[in-house]
């Protein structure tokens, strides 16, 4: 070995000659790192995550601090790694090491005081050097999976960082590495589910995992549209975001779904992969997938490429709508393996027949809808009569919509409304943090669906020189979802608040004005008329309105809710009725409403609506005039 020829004594000198080298280096990073207050630096408390508005960081696990003052002396934390990564722990395997356990601030430790290896030796760490082979990272890809039919809490979309490899192309991306927070929910109760996501009662924690897995969850099993932005972002950079991700592997995080979701914190990710962003300060309070998505993207020259990635189920729609009623019928029949007459289609169209069929009966076994012992095998049937025909593929991918989701509407809206109601002139202010109604524009939204939470209008009478609370909307969700030839989902409504009642002749007066809380809701269909600018819905409708004024305190009422919308490039039109009849007094209360947004801008718009209620021989009206704006 090299040291035989060193005698004890020189040993010895080599030793205490490398100890006070390395403590003059430590004691020179130790003035650098107090002269450049390191340890108040945004990116070094961004790492120990500590939050602007807290004085100790979220994270409650005592492995992820150095010291034992971590989690809430930035200060003592930087002190110790700095000394523990001059003077390793003997005792300690390689991967033990702090700087194999904390990449990310041993990296960045080194580069804010210049540390080249000849002065400290980088640290071999072979499950970190073996992990970050494993992914190869090269380019990183924003995911966005679209909201799907019926299912609330996806309204708000879901975000998800994909890792490419440098042998990866668009053919090949399923086998890349994709980035997830979620929460680690344990019950299928969906009141629990709503109560502990909205009070943080669940852990929300990171995993990375084959790509190709969430595609199949997202794209096969919920039918929800994927779209892939491609950051600019250097493999330094990449790697640097992997290495304080290696660092979150342990760690659990509080989780809520308005805040503390899987958007904002990707969005800490991003920052740690290139500082300097500070992209989660322009959420304070809530963080929607939308806007996180939109912030991203305002970063300077950012985004390299927008791939789209529709779900099975909106090939299968685009497929159907592009074939005639009879190639749809053949198709159902063969998918389900019943009897049909081929001969009165030609062999393009019989070929569109198999192919639909097939897509249609791979659509029912993802949903969970076909016998799964039988299915693979009819599957394949379909794909060898398709290959007798001599024909070209005809079905066709969906093109992609005009508007990606980081260009619609921004998602929180404020309204000032003057209106006139019952003789009187009322002015009132509407805020609503998130997220769409059925008169906002749908580009980058899904059409027939709105989710609209703590909406809520403060009125004035500019008569009497008084304000009151008109409207508070805690949930209000329309999911008006239309079908095709092969799919007929069920469209439906909920909403719970509190609202103005006309109980009374007079609808704001003193006197008579009557705040109900209420809960409603109800169930139909939804139909795209010729044009798809028309959805038309007809719904069952069912209220609960409780109130001391109401003679038992409460009534309920029951009936139905019939409209239609109508969309195009100027602004949108809704036109409604609902027709209640209440368990209190046995009358119909008839409530007709019209509404035009006109769109000045992709964010403002002019929005004009007329009311008429009437209940036996009662009648009340308003008319509003409102300038919105979304931001």
């Amino acid at each position: 070995m090299i040291f035989n020829n060193f005698r004890p004594t020189t040993l010895a000198f080599f030793a205490i000659f490398f100890c006070r080298t390395s403590d003059a280096s430590l004691i020179e990073w130790q003035q650098q790192v107090k002269q450049k207050q390191l340890s108040t630096h945004p990116y070094w408390q961004l790492l120990l995550r500590y939050e602007d508005s807290q004085q100790h960081s979220i994270v409650k696990q005592a492995d992820f601090f150095v010291s034992v003052e971590g989690t809430t002396n930035p200060q003592q934390e930087l002190a110790e790694t700095l000394n523990a990564m001059v003077y390793p722990n003997a005792a300690l395997k390689a991967d033990e090491q702090i700087e194999c356990k904390f990449p990310a601030r041993a990296a960045w430790l080194r580069q804010q005081l210049n540390i080249s290896p000849q002065q400290l030796p980088i640290a071999h760490c072979p499950a970190l050097e073996a992990w970050l082979t494993g992914i190869h990272p090269y380019q990183a890809t924003l995911v966005f999976a679209a909201d799907y039919v019926n299912n609330p809490s996806s309204m708000f979309g879901h975000t998800l960082l994909r890792i490419d490899s440098p042998e990866q192309n668009e053919d090949t991306r399923l086998l890349a590495y994709a980035v997830n927070y979620a929460a680690q929910t344990n019950t299928a109760n969906g009141l629990e589910f709503a109560y502990k996501g909205l009070t943080g009662g669940y852990a929300g924690a990171f995993s990375i995992l084959p790509y190709y897995e969430k595609v199949k969850e997202y794209n096969d099993f919920e039918n929800r549209d994927l779209w892939e932005y491609q950051l600019n972002l250097t493999t330094e950079e990449i790697t640097q975001g992997l290495k304080h991700l290696w660092e979150l592997k342990k760690v659990n995080f509080p989780y809520y779904f308005l805040s503390s979701n899987c958007s904002y914190q990707l969005l800490g990710l991003i920052e740690a992969a290139r500082p300097n962003t500070y992209l989660r300060q322009n959420f304070p309070i809530y963080a929607i997938p939308t806007d996180t998505l939109r912030r991203v993207l305002q970063e300077k020259n950012i985004l390299k490429k927008l791939v789209y990635r529709p779900a099975n189920g909106t090939v299968l729609a685009y497929n159907a709508q592009r074939n005639s009623p009879l190639v749809n019928q053949t198709a159902q029949a063969l998918a389900l393996n019943k009897q049909t007459n081929l001969q009165a289609l030609s062999d393009t169209e019989q070929a569109r027949a198999y192919e639909t069929a097939y897509d249609y009966l791979y659509y029912l076994y993802l949903a969970h809808q076909a016998d799964k012992s039988t299915t693979p095998s009819l599957l394949r049937q379909l794909l060898v009569k398709r290959s007798d025909y001599a024909v070209v593929e005809q079905r066709q991918a969906p093109p992609q919509p005009a508007t990606d989701p980081a260009n619609g509407h921004k998602t929180a809206r404020f309204m000032v409304n003057i209106q006139h109601i019952q003789q009187q002139d009322i002015a009132s202010l509407e805020w609503r943090p998130a997220y769409q109604d059925l008169l906002d524009a749908d580009e980058g939204y899904r059409r027939g669906a709105g989710i609209d939470f703590l909406r809520t209008r403060i009125g004035y009478n500019l008569s009497e020189h008084k304000a009151k609370l008109l409207e508070f909307t805690l949930l209000n969700i329309d999911s008006l979802a239309t079908g095709n030839a092969f799919a007929t989902p069920l469209s439906w409504s909920f909403a719970v608040g509190m609202q103005q009642a006309a109980l009374d002749q007079q609808q704001f007066s003193d006197d008579r004005q009557h705040t109900v809380m209420f809960a409603e809701g109800g169930a139909g269909v939804s139909s795209q008329l010729n044009s798809n600018n028309w959805l038309c819905f007809a719904l069952t409708q069912g209220s609960l309105q409780a109130n001391k004024a109401i003679d038992e305190g409460w009534r309920i009422g029951a009936g139905a809710r019939l409209g239609c919308r109508y969309q195009h490039h100027h602004g949108q039109f809704l036109l409604q009725n609902r027709t209640l009849f209440y368990s209190d007094d046995g009358h119909a209360l008839i409530d007709t409403q019209a509404a035009y947004h006109w769109r000045i801008n992709t964010n403002q718009g002019i929005r004009l609506q007329v009311q008429y209620q009437q209940q036996d021989a009662k009648h009340w009206s308003n008319m509003g005039l409102a300038w919105v704006s979304y931001f």
